[in-house]
């Protein structure tokens, strides 16, 4: 089963908090948090927009050009 895009951001920035409470805001902003779930080019734009959600690691999709061009365009959009 494929996370939503909340409960992904929701472990994100619960991440996120980690890390600010173990090695204080420098790091806690500038590490970058991927999503490792199902991403596929209609699921990319919602899951890259939200705000704790840094990039992905796309698996099977990378596979298939159309896909992976999907995700691409998706997260060139959304992380300007």
């Amino acid at each position: 089963m494929t996370a939503t895009p909340q409960q992904a951001q929701e472990v994100h920035k619960f991440l996120r908090e980690l890390l600010l409470d173990m090695y204080g805001e420098k790091i806690s902003a500038k590490l970058k948090i991927l999503y490792g779930g199902s991403v596929t080019p209609e699921n990319a734009g919602n899951l890259l927009s939200e705000p704790d959600i840094d990039g992905a690691l796309v698996g099977g999709a990378s596979l298939k050009p159309e896909s992976f061009w999907g995700i691409i365009k998706y997260a060139t959009e959304t992380k300007k």
